[in-house]
């Protein structure tokens, strides 16, 4: 349900937003998506604890991703938390989730132009 409203939200910013419900389906839809430039992911998805893992690939496949990480647990217990990822904790309203995208597109490392 959380996954749905945030892409609801985000369609209705503008954002072509793509939900994901499980990891393997976020897994899916990370590979299928090589100009994806925002991530919002929950620490912990349904049934499984693997949400640091695709942040984890973010970081290393695609250092310039704009990341949210929503949880009710503190960024501390979520090792480990990539530091270029901005947090929000839940339970959060429209407003939250607009003021941590922004932040998080506004904390993105810039692009490596090649020599």
């Amino acid at each position: 349900m959380v996954a749905d409203t945030i892409a609801m939200v985000l369609d209705g910013e503008g954002y072509a937003a793509h939900a994901a419900v499980t990891y393997r389906d976020a897994k899916r839809a990370f590979q299928a998506l090589p100009d994806l430039s925002l991530m919002v992911i929950h620490a912990d998805t349904p049934g499984e604890r693997r949400g640091s893992m695709l942040l984890q690939a973010a970081l290393r496949e695609r250092p310039t991703t704009a990341m949210v990480v929503v949880s009710s647990r503190m960024p501390e217990d979520l090792a480990p938390f990539p530091r270029s990822a901005v947090f929000l904790e839940k339970p959060f309203d429209r407003a939250q989730l607009l003021d941590a995208i922004d932040r998080a597109r506004s904390s993105r490392p810039a692009t490596r132009k090649p020599d």
